[in-house]
């Protein structure tokens, strides 16, 4: 069996942010109770800073929910990163978070509260390094990490995974 390695620049923009994002360890949108957890979400507002066509550029009109263009090309990166064996795809049939329900949508790229398994931990790594390092993303990604710690502490106290 033949195994492929990847580096960052081996990758496209999007699937660095994505692979990048997963690797912040976000926690479920419904446990933080906000949808800008929500793995679509961050990916939008980060991939919009380090394009440098700002926070919203991605984001629909709400602030909050993606719009159906970056809806693609995120489903499309997750393909991607699939075929080359980075992330394992959740099934795309399930109903939007709580807090983001909407009447008869379904979710047509991931369950923003089970996101892809990443399979290569060391370039999710890299990729989320490589995001930080940029002086528009920096302060949001830090932001999303820093309030993440603050709900994972919160659930750890309620006994979640005990």
């Amino acid at each position: 069996m033949l195994v492929l390695m990847y580096n960052p620049e081996d990758l496209d923009a999007l699937e660095v942010v994505v692979l990048g994002v997963l690797c912040v360890g976000l926690p479920p949108s419904r446990a933080a109770g906000s949808d800008t957890f929500r793995m679509d979400h961050v990916a939008a507002v980060v991939y919009g800073l380090e394009r440098g066509e700002g926070a919203t550029a991605f984001v629909g009109p709400d602030g909050v929910h993606v719009s159906s263009a970056f809806r693609e090309e995120l489903k499309g990166a997750i393909a991607s990163l699939g075929e080359k064996g980075l992330v394992t795809p959740q099934q795309g049939d399930g109903p939007a978070a709580a807090g983001g329900f909407e009447a008869g949508l379904a979710i047509d790229i991931v369950n923003p509260d089970e996101h892809p398994a990443v399979l290569d931990r060391y370039l999710a790594q890299l990729c989320m390094e490589q995001l930080f390092k940029l002086p528009d993303v920096y302060p949001f990604l830090m932001e999303r990490y820093s309030a993440s710690g603050e709900v994972w502490r919160r659930l750890r106290e309620a006994g979640y995974q005990r």
